[in-house]
């Protein structure tokens, strides 16, 4: 669309500056005059030429303005019309003839150089035009606008103005106009904030081109207007347009001898306007780091780097004090520091040197950073006594600076530069280095954070995988036995938990039952348990009696288990025939039998496994045998239930004993469910203190007995 816009309005100059060629040649060769047909002269090129602009306005973009290739290209476009304007003069052209002040070209040639000279300079005034508006609206300020617009409109006034004199007749008027519009390209051309804010060498570079800018535009200038065969061409062609293109190149003139000035007293400025644009883009950049980047390393070589070339440092590293994690304690203000520091992002420097260069008044200086909490700096290094007890013969920098790195938990370390020439820093060189130091101990505390998070989130996975391997440990269903009625449930007080319950058949009859309770909780207990669950599924077939299994087990156990832990363990084996139970208990909670008149707990003898050798365990141990009657439950449970506590109160075996009722027909689940129901209604619906588990058996009796 751009594409056919363009063709459109260059299309339409090219068809109007045709029509004034064909009117020029007719006057040529014949004598008219008709003012109307010399006002659609005139018209015709003023078409033309806003044709041309819409072009060039359609084809240069605006957006992001670039002030010294604006420069640069505008110096290519003057050096072009000057070389055109000197090759144009050296055509073999016959020149004109003045009569009563006007021109008339005496051959074709002179009226083929004037119609070429009118396009080409024109076109060149309106290219000066469209860039230095740019050049002048970059920040631009309400007055920017309207300046610009009133010598726009002086210009113009100036060529109407001449519209109606003769190409070599002078009018009071138009001096007047002509005269205004140079005062307001003086206003225009005061308008150079965008110099303020050009580096060293973009400065450098303006300085360069704005200088032969003026030149060029000067002569160019000089040439057009006193240059008989030119300014004649010129006034030939349109008085209008010679007027414009005057203007706009004294415009450019004065435009580029206000830059060459102004550029001149803001070089002295340069390198420090260069530095402060520096230290924000350093900043900027620290900053961004800060929230984006979390690899230590980068952080610490970025800050480093930073620091030495904004404050043109000589060396720098960072030394990080050990954390809290790493050392155990905090680093005391004293300059005591527990554990190894850490020294990184180093630069123009190495281990062995900062070692000789800090040496024994290491702590000293540590101290002092820390008590004042605000950068130290050492002038000259060679004369201060701290640094006298260094080797010698090995060469120190002429300054030092230091800054703490201080978070909200306490000192993190310290970032130091050094300079080659003594007082090498100042009072801007050491509020910067602060300022890369707090963003420095921002970065390395979201590194730290961030690599605690990863690793917290490794355990939470790891954790779900063991709570999820435990629960598998536990039967993913409950035994389907004829006579029989079973519930059970296990809730662990942390991820994982060290309760453990399960259910083997050991014939058609026989089904073993074992509740146990790892001492301690989480991981360990956890793994405890699933070496009991082994055991079990290990032994519990090749022992009839519930008392042999547990010293077996025992035996076992204590090969493995930790001399501070122990297992607690009740073991019954229940005959769904005949509803005898038989129970060994190894320092378990005891088991609550409940009938349908009375309920007791039956606690026989006997100590947790791995906590005595095989001839105490099995002197210690007892097997208890009870004979159920139909309907009887039994609740076999770990300390999680009666332990649970809210304040000094305990749940207690008499709360049990009301929870789990009379044995009236009550199913297993309705059981455990009201027992479950009293123990959170007692904790008031917190949450338990240690692992839960409970196992509900009804012995509904033989078919015969149902």
């Amino acid at each position: 669309m751009m594409k056919f816009r363009r063709f459109l309005f260059l299309g339409g100059a090219f068809f109007l500056l045709l029509v004034k060629f064909a009117v020029d040649v007719i006057r040529m060769n014949v004598e008219l005059d008709m003012g109307g047909l010399m006002f659609l002269r005139e018209l015709t090129a003023a078409g033309a030429f806003l044709l041309i602009f819409l072009a060039i306005q359609a084809t240069i973009s605006s957006r992001t303005v670039n002030p010294v290739r604006r420069l640069g290209f505008l110096l290519v476009f003057v050096i072009a019309l000057l070389i055109g304007s000197i090759l144009l003069n050296f055509l073999p052209a016959g020149g004109f003839d003045a009569k009563e002040l006007a021109l008339l070209p005496l051959d074709y040639a002179t009226l083929f150089l004037a119609s070429l000279l009118g396009l080409i300079a024109g076109t060149f005034a309106l290219v000066f035009l469209r860039f230095l508006k740019d050049l002048i609206f970059v920040s631009r300020k309400k007055s920017t606008l309207r300046n610009f617009r009133i010598f726009i409109a002086l210009m113009l006034a100036t060529a109407i103005s001449s519209l109606f004199f003769r190409p070599l007749e002078s009018s009071t008027v138009t001096y007047i106009l002509y005269a205004l519009a140079i005062v307001l390209a003086f206003v225009n051309a005061f308008r150079m904030p965008w110099i303020v804010y050009l580096t060293k060498r973009e400065k450098i570079l303006t300085l360069v081109f704005s200088f032969f800018l003026f030149v060029l535009f000067v002569v160019v200038n000089t040439l057009l207007s006193q240059n008989e065969i030119l300014s004649r061409s010129l006034a030939y062609y349109s008085r209008p347009i010679q007027e414009c293109i005057s203007l706009s190149l004294w415009f450019g003139g004065i435009f580029s001898g206000m830059a060459f000035v102004s550029t001149l007293f803001h070089l002295p400025t340069a390198e420090a306007f260069d530095r402060k644009r520096s230290e924000v883009a350093s900043i900027h950049t620290l900053s961004k780091l800060v929230t984006q980047v979390f690899d230590f390393r980068e952080l610490t070589e970025t800050v480093t780097s930073m620091t030495m070339q904004v404050v043109e440092a000589r060396s720098c590293w960072l030394e990080l004090l050990p954390s809290r994690d790493e050392s155990g304690e905090m680093n005391d203000p004293d300059g005591n520091v527990s554990g190894q520091t850490q020294i990184v992002g180093l630069k123009n420097v190495t281990r062995a040197e900062i070692e000789d260069l800090l040496g024994s008044g290491l702590r000293y200086l540590r101290t002092t950073v820390f008590r004042e909490g605000k950068p130290v700096v050492i002038d000259a290094v060679a004369k201060d006594p701290r640094f006298a007890g260094g080797p010698k013969g090995v060469p120190k920098p002429g300054s030092l600076v230091i800054v703490p790195l201080v978070s909200h938990v306490g000192p993190l370390g310290f970032l130091y530069a050094t300079k080659e020439a003594e007082y090498g820093f100042m009072k801007d060189d050491v509020e910067l280095i602060s300022t890369f130091a707090d963003q420095a101990t921002i970065a390395i505390e979201n590194s730290r954070l961030i690599n605690k998070s990863i690793e917290r989130e490794r355990l939470v996975r790891e954790m779900t995988l063991a709570q999820e391997m435990q629960r598998k440990l536990l039967p993913q269903r409950l035994p389907s036995i004829p006579g029989l009625d079973i519930d059970a449930v296990s809730t662990p007080a942390f991820e994982v938990g060290g309760d453990y319950y399960d259910f083997v058949k050991l014939s058609d009859h026989l089904i073993g039952i074992i509740v146990g309770d790892v001492s301690g909780k989480g991981v360990p207990a956890a793994f405890y348990m699933s070496e009991v669950k082994g055991i079990f599924q290990s032994l519990s077939g090749l022992y009839a009696s519930p008392r042999d299994f547990m010293v077996r087990a025992n035996a076992v156990l204590m090969e493995s288990i930790d001399k501070h832990s122990f297992v607690s363990l009740i073991y019954g084996i229940l005959d769904t025939r005949t509803g005898r139970f038989q129970i060994a208990r190894a320092g378990h909670c005891p088991m609550l039998h409940v009938c349908e008149s009375t309920s007791k707990y039956l606690r026989p003898d006997g100590m947790g496994l791995g906590l005595a050798d095989h001839a105490l365990f099995q002197g210690s141990i007892e097997e208890h045998t009870l004979d159920l009657n139909p309907g009887d439950v039994c609740v076999l449970y770990t300390d999680g239930v009666t332990e649970a506590h809210q304040g000094e109160e305990e749940f207690g075996y008499e709360r049990l004993r009301v929870a789990a009722g009379l044995a009236d027909g009550t199913p297993a689940v309705q059981v455990k469910e009201n027992i479950l129901r009293a123990v959170d209604d007692f904790l008031e619906k917190g949450t338990p203190h240690d692992d839960m588990t409970l196992v509900v058996v009804r012995w509904l009796g033989t078919p015969g007995q149902l």
